[in-house]
């Protein structure tokens, strides 16, 4: 039999969290809530819900909590119908990942690192890059998340090689294209040899196996060269937005906004922040340990760029990613706060 003290227990913490969802609620009447075992409350949009835990989709930027850390969570959100970004041809960033937790391939969506890229048309291009069936889909969007110059959809590893997997990924990309031209032009390319074909200021391209960039996977990419070339960031932009290889205090859990007694230091830059049930912000840092290990090896992107003087410039922005959320307000990149 229970005792009167854990039955008491049982129902103040069924309280708790009905208490935690109402505030919550308040704060974000057409949010979802995850409720984390530390008492954080977080609001978004819950993308995908799964046995590697919960996708959630917050301003800028996506966030995968495990099932031991979270309490409790609630969707109460509604599901965004896809338009066409208002006539611009390539969608923003968050009506691309909403799709992509759509598709039945892309299972444990998980947001990666992405490291800077130091030559070729996507030089200096910050980007945010998303992973799912276990590696072998990836997905990434360039340069302001709001007006992508870029998306490119490929299958790797243990994908490359597969038809279905290759149609996924044009089928994916021609979800995303409104005008009916551009998604026949992804349709005519050719899979087995390299393609590129044009429609007014978009160009559409496969990029194969062992070509620069792929990094051995099958690419079907779309990008705008003209707004490419805008969207590359400058020296300054890159020292201010990009981070080194740290890991975030494990695992990537809301920490307190002020030092500790005694801390010399925080991270430098939050990269969101959420409302606990005390009202009080808390900040998440970083990335994950796990998600630095997959992230595109440094050595790879300093090999072909030049070399940064450490005495003039002691981190260099060749050997750093980009953080989880950026903006570009005002035409300038920076963290989103």
């Amino acid at each position: 039999m229970n005792s009167p003290s854990f039955i008491f227990g049982r129902t103040a913490t069924r309280w708790l969290v009905a208490m935690v969802f109402g505030f919550s609620f308040q704060l974000a009447l057409q949010a979802d809530v995850v409720v984390l075992k530390n008492g954080a409350v977080i609001t978004g949009t819950i993308l995908q819900q799964d046995r590697s835990g919960i996708l959630l989709r917050m301003e800028y930027g996506t966030f995968r909590y495990p099932p031991a850390l979270v309490q409790e969570s609630k969707k109460t959100s509604a599901p965004v119908p896809f338009v066409s970004n208002n006539g611009r041809a390539i969608p923003d960033w968050a009506q691309i990942v909403t799709l992509l937790a759509d598709q039945p391939w892309a299972t444990e969506i998980k947001q990666v690192p992405g490291t800077v890229i130091p030559s070729g048309v996507f030089k200096n291009v910050p980007y945010v890059s998303f992973r799912c069936a276990s590696g072998g889909y990836e997905v990434n969007i360039y340069g302001d998340l709001n007006h992508p110059a870029a998306i490119q959809v490929g299958a790797l590893n243990y994908l490359r090689d597969k038809s279905q997997s290759k149609t996924n990924c044009v089928d994916f990309i021609c979800s995303l294209l409104p005008n009916a031209d551009d998604r026949e032009r992804v349709r005519s390319l050719n899979w087995t040899g390299k393609d590129v074909k044009q429609n007014g200021s978009l160009c559409f391209e496969t990029v194969l196996p062992g070509e620069s960039g792929s990094f051995g996977g099958w690419w079907v990419r779309i990008h705008d060269p003209a707004a490419l070339m805008q969207a590359a960031a400058s020296d300054a932009e890159l020292q201010a937005l990009t981070q080194p290889r740290v890991v975030a205090p494990s695992p990537a859990l809301p920490v307190s906004s002020a030092p500790s007694s005694g801390s010399s230091s925080q991270p430098a830059a939050a990269d969101t922040s959420v409302t606990t049930t005390t009202n009080t912000t808390v900040e998440y840092y970083g990335w994950t340990a796990e998600e630095v290990a997959v992230a595109r090896p440094a050595a790879a992107a300093a090999a072909v760029s030049p070399v940064v003087n450490p005495a003039v410039n002691p981190v260099s922005p060749v050997n750093n990613v980009y953080p989880r959320t950026y903006n570009r307000a005002g035409g300038t990149y920076g963290r989103r706060r």
